[in-house]
C-alpha cells in the first residue's frame, strides 16, 4: 500500500472506476468536530475532507453512502454543484409508524395519529415511549394524552444529550430562544430577543438545519423556524434553564 494520502486516494479511486463497490459509512458525526458550527472536523480526521471531495468530483462507477447526524461541509457543497451527489433527510414513519405501536399492544388507534404526530414519526422515540404508557395506562393511548405532556425518559433524554452537546454556544442560543416561543418564529423575531448579528444568527440557523433540529414553514412569504415537541421540551428543561 503507498503511505500518501494523494497515493491512496489514487489508488482507491481506480478501484472506483473498475468495479462496482459499494463503500457505506456509518455514524460519521463522530469524526466531526463538537462545539463548532455543523461540519467541521476534528483536527485528525482533515484527511476526509478529500477523500469526500475526491469521491464526489471524479468520474467513477461506483457509490459511497455517509449516514451522519450532521453532513460535513463538502457534502454540503457538493450537493449544491454536482448533479451526482445527494443528500435524503430521513424523515418520521408518518402513518406507517401506528405499526409500531400495535405491535406494543396501545389500544385506540384512532388516538395513536396524535401521537405519532407529537413524537413526529420518530421509531425510536416511539419504541421509548410505547412501553411506557403500556405499563402505566395499560395501553390507553387517551388516557395518556389527556395529561398534555411529552414522555421523554433517561433513554431519549441521553439521546438527545448528545446531539444537543456537539451545538456551539451560538447554537445553543438560537435553540433556546426558538423553544422558548409558543408559535414558531421568523429571523427578524429572533433578532429582537438574542444579541446576535444577522451574519450570526443566519449561520447558526443554517447548521441546526443542517443538524436537522429545527422546523422550516413558509408562511407570508418568509421563513418560520420551530422545534419539535420532543426537542422543545427537552431544550426547555435540560438546556435554558440551566443558562447554558
Amino acid at each position: 500500500m503507498p503511505t500518501s494520502t494523494d497515493e491512496m486516494l489514487s489508488l482507491l479511486i481506480d478501484k472506483l472506476r473498475s468495479h462496482r463497490c459499494l463503500i457505506i459509512l456509518d455514524d460519521v458525526q463522530t469524526i466531526l468536530s463538537s462545539g463548532q458550527i455543523a461540519g467541521n472536523y476534528r483536527p485528525e480526521y482533515e484527511n476526509y475532507s478529500t477523500l469526500f471531495k475526491c469521491i464526489g468530483q471524479t468520474c467513477h462507477n461506483s457509490c459511497l453512502i455517509v449516514n451522519s447526524w450532521e453532513a460535513p461541509r463538502e457534502i454540503v457543497a457538493l450537493n449544491r454543484e454536482n448533479a451526482r451527489v445527494r443528500t435524503l433527510r430521513l424523515n418520521g414513519l408518518g402513518a406507517a409508524a401506528g405499526e409500531i405501536l400495535r405491535e406494543k399492544g396501545l389500544l385506540e388507534p384512532e388516538k395513536c395519529e396524535t401521537l405519532i404526530n407529537n413524537y413526529r414519526g420518530n421509531p425510536l422515540w416511539l419504541k421509548i415511549v410505547a412501553p411506557m404508557i403500556q405499563e402505566l395506562f395499560g395501553g390507553r393511548v387517551a388516557e395518556f394524552l389527556k395529561y398534555d405532556t411529552l414522555f421523554l425518559g433517561d433513554e431519549l433524554k441521553a439521546r438527545l444529550q448528545q446531539q444537543c452537546d456537539r451545538l456551539s454556544d451560538l447554537e445553543k442560543q438560537v435553540m433556546c430562544c426558538i423553544a422558548n416561543e409558543i408559535e414558531p418564529v421568523s429571523i427578524s423575531q429572533i433578532i429582537e430577543k438574542v444579541q446576535l448579528s444577522p451574519d450570526d444568527l443566519c449561520n447558526a440557523l443554517l447548521s441546526l438545519g443542517n443538524r436537522a433540529l429545527i422546523e422550516k414553514q413558509e408562511q407570508d412569504n418568509q421563513a418560520l423556524f420551530s422545534l419539535s415537541p420532543v426537542l422543545r421540551q427537552f431544550v426547555k428543561t435540560e438546556y435554558c434553564r440551566e443558562g447554558r
